[in-house]
């Protein structure tokens, strides 16, 4: 990122990067005015320290780990219990139907087996998922978000198509009237 005080590629940064950490970020926190009033305290922050940032190699990362943080601060703020605290270490993230767009499948039925079977998974791993095949980010920028180590990131990604392929392996296509 080097906008270096102009408006316009600033701007264009927004445009770009507010809706996948809009979709992001109400997936922890899930109030829609709090996330944008987040997003909009971390784009006011960024334009106000860009001289001491400096040039950022990975911008979606860098926004991701960013707006991930500004929720566990926000958190911390308004509730100061542990319980709540680790939670947010591990956002509990919930996939919806309407959340798995899948291009060939207009069936309900299986759009509802997956999400069933996402929310099946354990928190960390429909976190890791949510940001590699939502937001199509690599292992390493996952790495980044999340804080935890590459090699775990691949291992819950391996582990959580593991499980999904279990899972829709006893399912008979024809019982879903897939053609």
């Amino acid at each position: 990122m080097a906008t270096n005080g102009d408006h316009d590629a600033y701007a264009l940064l927004h445009k770009n990067m507010y809706s996948g950490l809009f979709s992001y970020l109400f997936q922890m926190v899930k109030d829609e005015d709090i996330v944008d009033d987040l997003l909009q305290e971390l784009f006011v922050k960024l334009w106000q320290k860009r001289a001491q940032i400096g040039t950022i190699k990975n911008v979606k990362a860098y926004f991701f780990t960013a707006s991930r943080s500004m929720a566990i601060n926000h958190f911390r703020r308004v509730k100061s219990q542990s319980l709540r605290l680790e939670k947010l270490t591990q956002p509990e993230m919930d996939f919806s139907a309407e959340d798995i767009i899948m291009s060939a499948e207009s069936d309900t039925e299986l759009k509802g087996l997956m999400a069933n079977a996402l929310n099946a998974l354990p928190v960390r791993q429909r976190e890791i998922i949510y940001l590699k095949y939502y937001e199509d980010m690599e292992y390493q920028k996952i790495a980044q978000v999340t804080g935890i180590q590459y090699q775990s990131v691949i291992n819950h990604v391996f582990r959580a198509l593991q499980t999904l392929r279990m899972t829709f392996k006893n399912v008979n296509a024809a019982e879903l009237c897939i053609i």
